[in-house]
C-alpha cells in the first residue's frame, strides 16, 4: 500500500488530485525576516480528494518546529471577539457547564477560554506554542505545554466538556486526536469542534483557503463521518462565522464494559448448575426449551448432563441434535410423556410467550425458569 495515496480519514488507497497550485508560501503562518529571504522557496500545493468518502487533504505534515513561534491572535478582531464570546457563552449554557471543568485544546491566546470562564465553566488549556500559551496565562489560564496525542492524560482530566476551535484542520493523525480528547473525558461530556468549511472555498473559488498549514478540509458530511469513525455522537453541525467555518456539537458516551459477557456467562453456568443438582436431589426430571442460536450458546457454556429432554416449538428441528451439547431435539408434547417436573426457557427473545404456552395451552404445572432473564423463576 502506498501511504502516500491512502486517504487519512477512511482508509482508502486511491486518493485523486482535486487541485494543484503552484508557486505557493511554504507557511502562511507568518512573515519572513530580512534573512531568511534567500533561502525561501515557493511551493506545489496540492490537494487530493477521497473517491470513496470524498475527504480532501493534502498529504504534508507540520514540521517539527512548526508551534516553537506560532502566533495568531484573531481575538484582536471586534468582530472575532464578538463571536467568540458569544459561542462560548452559548455553548456553556446550552449544556449546563457552569461549574463544571471543560477543556480547550490548542486554546491559543486564551480569548475563547477565558469566555467560557466568565460564563462559569472551570476553564482548562493546552497549548503547544509558547508564544500563545504565555498570552493565555497572562489572562490568568491554566494552561498546559504540548500537543494532545498518544493517549496523553491531563492532570486536571476527567472534564465534562471540551473545545477544539480551527485546530482539526492542522492534525496529521485525526483518530489518535480525538481518542486523547475521550480519556480525558467523563462519560456523557460534551463538546464544541469548529474547522474551516470547505464547501465555502468550493462554492465560491476560494483558492486562498488552501493553505499549507491547513492538511484536512471538512464538508458537513466528512466532518461527522471523522467524529463518529472516533466514538462521538454527533448532536449537530452547521455552518457559523458567515459560513467560513463548521461547528460540531459532539457528546462522548462511555463503552458498554464488556467483562460484564464473561461474568454473565459465569453467573449462568452457576445458576443452571445449581439448580440441576437440586432437581436431581429432590427425583426432578428437567428439559429445556429452546433449540434456536441463543440457546445453542446458552446450552454450549453449561453443563447440561443432567437434562433429560430439549424441546422447540419449530418443527423443523425435531430429531436433529445441537452442536457441542450433543442433545436430541423433540417436540414440546413430549414434555408430559417424559414426565418433565421443571423447564428451562433458553429463547431468551420469546421467553414469556413460551412460559404462557407452557402454561396455557401444554397445562404444565412445573417449575419454569427463564435462563435470558438472569434466571428468574416465573410463579
Amino acid at each position: 500500500m502506498n501511504h502516500s495515496s491512502v486517504c487519512r480519514l477512511c482508509g482508502f488507497d486511491g486518493i485523486e488530485i482535486a487541485v494543484e497550485l503552484t508557486g505557493m508560501p511554504r507557511w502562511n503562518h507568518r512573515l519572513l525576516r530580512h534573512d531568511e529571504l534567500a533561502t525561501d522557496r515557493a511551493i506545489t500545493l496540492t490537494a487530493y480528494r477521497c473517491p470513496s468518502c470524498t475527504f480532501v487533504s493534502v498529504p504534508m505534515g507540520l514540521a517539527d518546529d512548526y508551534y516553537s513561534d506560532y502566533i495568531n491572535v484573531p481575538s484582536l478582531s471586534a468582530q472575532a471577539q464578538n463571536f467568540q464570546t458569544e459561542q462560548a457563552c452559548l455553548f456553556v449554557e446550552r449544556f449546563g457547564l457552569a461549574g463544571s471543568p471543560v477543556l480547550e485544546v490548542g486554546c491559543g491566546d486564551g480569548f475563547f477560554l477565558r469566555a467560557m470562564q466568565d460564563a462559569g465553566a472551570q476553564c482548562f488549556g493546552i497549548e503547544p506554542s509558547s508564544a500563545q500559551r504565555q498570552l493565555a496565562c497572562a489572562r490568568g489560564l491554566k494552561v498546559e505545554p504540548g500537543i494532545l496525542a498518544g493517549r496523553r492524560r491531563l492532570s486536571a482530566a476527567p472534564f465534562g466538556g471540551f473545545v477544539t476551535r480551527q485546530v482539526f484542520e492542522h492534525v496529521e493523525d485525526m483518530r489518535d486526536f480525538l481518542l486523547t480528547i475521550r480519556e480525558n473525558l467523563r462519560p456523557g461530556a460534551v463538546g464544541l469542534v469548529e474547522v474551516p468549511n470547505l464547501d465555502k472555498l468550493a462554492t465560491e473559488a476560494r483558492f486562498f483557503d488552501l493553505i499549507p498549514e491547513h492538511i484536512n478540509y471538512f464538508t458537513p458530511r466528512t466532518l461527522r463521518l471523522a467524529l463518529q469513525l472516533a466514538g462521538f455522537e454527533v448532536l449537530e453541525i452547521c455552518p457559523v462565522q458567515e459560513a467560513e467555518s463548521l461547528r460540531a456539537l459532539v457528546q462522548w458516551q462511555a463503552l458498554p464494559d464488556y467483562k460484564s459477557l464473561s461474568s454473565r456467562i459465569e453467573s449462568l453456568r452457576a445458576d443452571v448448575s445449581s439448580f440441576l443438582l437440586a432437581c436431581q436431589e429432590q427425583g426432578k426430571k428437567v428439559a429445556i426449551w429452546g433449540a434456536g442460536g441463543k440457546g445453542l450458546s446458552m446450552m454450549a457454556v453449561t453443563d447440561v448432563q443432567r437434562v433429560q429432554l430439549l424441546v422447540d416449538g419449530d418443527p423443523g428441528k425435531i430429531g436433529q441434535y445441537t452442536p457441542v451439547s450433543h442433545l436430541r431435539v423433540s417436540s414440546p408434547a413430549d414434555l408430559a410423556l417424559k414426565g418433565i417436573d421443571a423447564v428451562i426457557v433458553m429463547a431468551p427473545a420469546y421467553e414469556d410467550e413460551i412460559a404462557r404456552h407452557l402454561r396455557k395451552e401444554l397445562a404444565f404445572a412445573g417449575q419454569i425458569v427463564l435462563a435470558g432473564s438472569g434466571f428468574e423463576f416465573v410463579s
